[in-house]
């Protein structure tokens, strides 16, 4: 079979499956809320706002929280969302841009699981059940339809490209650490958890092959030169993102705790539940209350045949069963993890069970075809049987009834006639989450209003205009302290308007108490706050930049070299 058709094939299976996987997004003009949902339609929305503010990169949502404004860009990348977000601009309702977000997720998803699986084992077969296991394992089917967590959906893309670069630079041909790069690139750039996991599971094989390592230089070499080009081509996000968790304390900086990944560890009797559930997944919760937290009964239980097997020949996927077993047990309740606090960052040890599915799905879609059976009918077979016990565990999405449809507008989440915007908590809930990004000091956003006040908190008389991150206001008292009503990150800058030169002059701006920006003003009756990128920002989007165009340089002259 040629590499043409083989690829033709992949991306109609791929499609196939994911026509099936969100066959309720599909039949059902509705999307479900589900736990995080309206953070990432919020996420969707505030980047379309800023590009209809002319900002091209968004650093600030400046409307969010009542307008007191919220950096989640600045720590969560929203890069691969840039194209639902045109869309929503073109007239493309918001639950209709998320439902496409996961479409393209899954096919992706799908496809690369394929190619990952297909490149190791050059099996014709075996790609096949690869793909239905990794988009309809119990883990992910969670990740969608009840915990709503889009980053981690789209994390799913890139994890088969991760584990094709780790296949090649330690087990096959070291020059292919491309892999490496588009598949650590993508997850930075995606959901920051799910590449610290993925950094994860290169340790667990490099220890594998260390001593193999150790005596190939030119290995090493390869894995140096991806990550350093993988470093390059995200700083314009992850130095920026490193800049601000430094420069002040958030909320995040309580949510990543020791006692927070005790709570969230599993109870045996959850590694063998098999319905889907939309509930939480503390680990004290109902079995009737409590969400589905485990990868299934295929693959826990069929890939435990390629540790039996007599003859092991291909040391990779050995490894991978290791590893996918080991991650598999790690999040038991059994285990101490209130000692773990190093690995406080993943928040929940169950994600875990999202690199272990990767694993397990290599070694489970080879098993069935050990036994003497034509493979053409057990892949058949196998596929079947998994697609119906997919198809099960999603149908329950039909009955949801707490949703939104294509032609809800954004504004009715956020004016109560939908949900509470607030639910239980002191900032708008249902676009900041858990509000990982606030600063530890915010006050409660119900209570106060977004008006300029002095040092005492005092409201003054002063009339203003607002545009995206930029605010321009007059009539102040010179030589006083003032407090903005704009939630205060890195970057943001007060200047004083000289009116007959038309200059802007700087004045000392810092953080308030209460965590909002605050200035002294001094002679002047004009002023203009304004968000201006810093050094780092300016100096790390011209690194990944230079980075980015030296690549496309280099395979062109390749390219041209070689005709």
């Amino acid at each position: 079979m040629t590499n043409k058709k083989q690829t033709y094939l992949f991306i109609g299976f791929s499609l196939l499956c994911t026509l099936a996987f969100a066959y309720p997004y599909l039949i059902k003009d509705f999307l479900p809320l589900e736990h995080d949902t309206l953070f990432h339609l919020s996420r969707i929305e505030g980047l379309a706002q800023s590009f209809k503010d002319g900002e091209l990169i968004a650093r600030i949502y400046p409307y969010k929280n009542l307008s007191f404004g919220y950096a989640s860009p600045l720590f969560y990348s929203d890069f691969f969302l840039i194209i639902p977000a045109i869309l929503y601009n073109l007239g493309l309702g918001i639950a209709s841009c998320y439902k496409l977000v996961i479409l393209v997720s899954t096919f992706l998803s799908c496809y690369f699981a394929m190619r990952l699986v297909f490149k190791i084992t050059n099996h014709h077969y075996a790609p096949y059940i690869a793909g239905v296991l990794y988009l309809f394992n119990n883990y992910r089917i969670s990740d969608v339809y009840v915990r709503g967590a889009l980053g981690e959906v789209m994390g799913f893309i890139f994890l088969p490209i991760v584990l094709l670069g780790i296949y090649y630079v330690l087990y096959d041909n070291h020059k292919h650490w491309k892999y490496l790069v588009i598949g650590f690139g993508g997850l930075a750039l995606t959901h920051n958890i799910t590449f610290v996991l993925a950094c994860i599971l290169f340790i667990f094989f490099i220890l594998f092959r260390l001593k193999f390592l150790l005596q190939n230089k030119n290995r090493f070499i390869s894995i140096l030169k991806a990550a350093t080009i993988t470093f390059l081509l995200t700083a314009f996000f992850t130095l920026p993102m490193l800049e601000q968790l430094k420069s002040q304390e958030m909320y995040l900086n309580y949510y990543t705790s020791s006692s927070s990944l005790t709570a969230s560890t599993l109870p045996i009797w959850k590694y063998f539940v098999n319905t889907t559930v939309f509930g939480f997944g503390s680990n004290d919760m109902s079995k009737e209350l409590s969400m589905l937290l485990n990868v299934g009964y295929f693959l826990m239980i069929v890939p435990l045949y390629y540790l039996f097997k007599k003859k092991k020949d291909n040391p990779f996927i050995m490894h991978c069963t290791f590893i996918g077993y080991l991650l598999l047990l790690l999040p038991i309740d059994l285990l101490p993890w209130k000692y773990f606090y190093m690995f406080s960052l993943i928040q929940f040890p169950w994600r875990l069970l999202m690199i272990s599915s990767l694993c397990l799905m290599i070694p489970a879609s080879l098993i069935p075809f050990e036994f003497k059976f034509n493979k053409q009918i057990t892949a058949i077979t196998v596929i079947t049987l998994l697609l119906f016990e997919g198809l099960w565990h999603i149908q329950p999405v039909l009955n949801r009834d707490f949703g939104i449809t294509s032609k809800t507008q954004y504004s009715e989440l956020l004016d109560g006639s939908i949900v509470d915007p607030f639910y239980s908590a002191h900032y708008v809930r249902v676009e900041l989450a858990g509000a990982d990004y606030l600063p530890v000091n915010s006050p409660d956003f119900r209570q106060i209003q977004a008006v300029i006040t002095d040092i005492n908190s005092n409201p003054v008389s002063a009339s203003s205009s607002r545009k995206g991150t930029t605010l321009s206001f007059n009539y102040l008292t010179p030589n006083q302290t003032y407090i903005l009503p704009v939630t205060s990150y890195k970057g943001y800058q007060v200047y004083s308007i000289d009116p007959e030169n038309d200059t802007l002059t700087k004045v000392p701006t810092y953080q308030a108490d209460n965590s909002f920006v605050a200035f002294d003003a001094n002679d002047s009756s004009s002023y203009v706050l304004k968000y201006v990128p810093t050094f780092i920002q300016y100096s790390s989007l011209f690194i990944s930049c230079i980075t980015l165009l030296g690549i496309i340089l280099f395979k062109l002259k390749r390219t041209v070299t070689k005709k």
